[in-house]
Order: C-alpha cells, then sequence, then structure tokens
C-alpha cells in the first residue's frame, strides 16, 4: 500500500522515541477485531493493508468505537494470538439513541454473509480475505480466542500510565512495562469494575520494543537504569 495515508502514518510512527514515549497507543473508529453481528469485519480491508504497520513499528494498544457495545482482545495479530501483537479494545459504549449490540457472529444463525459487510471507505469485500486457522469459516463456532472479554452494556473506561519516579519536570520516569486498564459500566459507577487488567508490554520477548539507556546498554527500562529514582 503506498497511499498519502499510508505514507503518513509510517513517517509518524517512526518518529516516536520510544525512551520519551514508551506506550504506542493508535485508535480509529471502526473496529478490526470485535466479535458482534453487527458491523463484523466491515474494516477488513484496513486491517489487511494496515495491521503489518501498527505490528512492526510496536503498537501497544487499539482503542476503537463503531461498535455499540464492549469488547476487549488478547494481544493479537493476524487473527492468531501474539505477545507482541496489540492489546484491541472497543469501546464503543459510552451512551446513544442508537440500540446496542447484543448478539454474536458466532451464535448459531448470527453470521453474516461476507458479501454483506463492504468496506466503502476501502473499496472492496475484504471480508472475504479473513485469514485464520479456522479452516476457512467465515465466523468462529465459538468466541474468538482473540477474544478476552465482551459484553453488551454501556460504560467506559480509564487507563492508567502509573510514574514511576519524577526527578525534575523535564525529566519523568514513565512506567515502560505495564498500565493499568478499567471499565466500567454506567449503572455501577466506580462502585464495581466491569472489567480490569494490566497490560504488560515484555521486551524481552519483542525484539523491537528494546531501549537503550543514556550509557547506551540494552535495557528494558530504558533510562530508569541511568538514576537513582525518588518515590512520586
Amino acid at each position: 500500500m503506498a497511499g498519502e495515508q499510508y505514507k503518513w502514518l509510517e513517517r509518524d510512527l517512526a518518529s516516536v522515541d520510544r525512551l520519551i514515549t514508551p506506550w504506542l497507543i493508535a485508535t480509529w473508529h471502526p473496529p478490526w477485531y470485535s466479535s458482534y453481528e453487527v458491523h463484523y469485519k466491515e474494516a477488513e480491508c484496513m486491517r489487511v493493508e494496515m495491521e503489518n504497520l501498527l505490528y512492526s513499528y510496536g503498537v501497544d494498544i487499539v482503542f476503537n468505537g463503531h461498535v455499540h457495545a464492549y469488547e476487549r482482545s488478547n494481544r493479537v495479530y493476524n487473527y492468531s494470538l501474539d505477545p507482541c501483537g496489540p492489546v484491541h479494545i472497543a469501546v464503543g459504549d459510552g451512551g446513544n439513541r442508537e440500540k446496542m449490540a447484543t448478539k454474536f457472529a458466532d451464535e448459531p444463525g448470527h453470521c453474516p454473509d461476507p458479501l454483506s459487510t463492504p468496506d466503502h471507505f476501502m473499496g472492496g469485500f475484504c471480508a472475504t480475505n479473513f485469514t485464520f486457522d479456522q479452516e476457512s469459516e467465515f465466523c468462529w463456532d465459538h468466541q474468538p480466542d482473540y477474544s478476552a472479554f465482551r459484553e453488551t452494556s454501556f460504560g467506559y473506561g480509564i487507563l492508567e500510565v502509573q510514574l514511576l519516579s519524577y526527578l525534575t519536570p523535564s525529566m519523568v520516569v514513565k512506567n515502560e512495562t505495564w498500565a493499568l486498564w478499567s471499565w466500567y459500566r454506567n449503572q455501577d459507577s466506580y462502585k464495581e469494575v466491569g472489567d480490569q487488567i494490566y497490560i504488560v508490554r515484555q521486551p524481552d520477548i519483542c525484539d523491537r520494543f528494546y531501549c537503550f539507556d543514556l550509557r547506551g546498554t540494552r535495557s528494558s527500562f530504558g533510562v530508569i537504569d541511568e538514576y537513582v529514582t525518588a518515590e512520586y
């Protein structure tokens, strides 16, 4: 793919200094990984063209909307579980005047026809280009392996990346390896967490995530090795 949008994204990803910005998060509207019947694989053309680019630059988390429900994936790449792939989180459940998504594509009688899911923006029926180990079936016959948690409820989420230390206003050491994601149902407010997980990055497994500290030494914690940190 050589479109202007693709080139812009590649330049933008390449410009990120992971010593300064260890977490790389992408967001757009329609999800690539959603197991709900509505909008199922509508953005498959986009995934086919752009997933490898995000994977090669080590994107950690992807946020989407579009589907009016909640779903969080395991780390995934090309429909296979992958410790270096992003976690995809669809939070299209903030509230709307339309109905919520309630049916899953893996439920009997709810698998859409591939030709009913055109990608209008990418120009085609790329849902027919599916590639996963389900013996060429368009829909799974159970909750997909990539789908870690899904629920039809209105809600909202909070992503927390805590500081490991605060040295000066211009020298803040961020937590490079884990972040806390929490999802709450609207009706519960903060009283009860609906879904919660520590999202963990693994520099020792995913080589492209490695950083170098100020001494030039390969390190999974970047510049933190160079300083005696203080509690924040």
